[in-house]
């Protein structure tokens, strides 16, 4: 399943309404995907929820990150970005029960 959100840069607020309205169709977050063309969040059965149009340099990306907990060093941000490269944070450091059966 994709959830899909076709982002305008800079709508800071339509993205923060949709991410919040729709987070919980979604499992146990496990990671975020920046990539130069868009975000994906992914959870733990692989569903995503895709910003197209999200990427480096969008204040609303700094929002989201926030919004997500994330922990992640703007500069090595910025240089992925002029490198243009995707990168990748982990959302939870927490394994569900049952994860060591399905993972792999």
């Amino acid at each position: 399943m994709t959830i899909h959100f076709d982002h305008k840069p800079g709508d800071v607020d339509g993205l923060v309404k949709f991410f919040r309205r729709e987070v919980d169709h979604l499992r146990s977050l496990t990671k975020i995907i920046i990539r130069p063309e868009k975000t994906l969040i992914q959870d733990i059965n692989r569903d995503t929820m895709e910003f197209a149009g999200l990427t480096f340099g969008d204040p609303a990306l700094e929002v989201l990150l926030r919004e997500l907990q994330v922990v992640y060093d703007a500069e090595a941000l910025r240089r992925a970005a002029a490198e243009s490269r995707e990168v990748e944070y982990p959302l939870s450091a927490r394994f569900p029960w049952g994860w060591e059966r399905v993972s792999g």
